[in-house]
């Protein structure tokens, strides 16, 4: 399925989206690895801020997830030492 690049009017508008598509689909998120890469459009549930919406790729070591009221940068493709 081909992701759509979408703009917001505003912060909440963002959010209402956002929080819609997450709870359609929290059955389908994997759970989050740091060792893991993702791509936008993911779905994940992490330990500690729960379920949550990959919504830019960063760099290849770098994704912004979106969790329920708030953004995240959180780090993909590292090896735990």
């Amino acid at each position: 399925m081909k992701k759509k690049n979408l703009s917001w009017g505003s912060k909440a508008a963002k959010s209402q989206y956002l929080e819609k598509l997450m709870s359609n689909v929290k059955a389908e998120a994997t759970d989050y690895k740091i060792d893991q890469n993702y791509i936008v459009g993911e779905y994940i549930n992490h330990f500690k801020f729960g379920h949550g919406f990959i919504q830019k790729v960063v760099n290849p070591t770098k994704i912004e997830v979106y969790f329920k009221g708030f953004e995240k940068l959180l780090l993909q493709n590292r090896t735990k030492a």
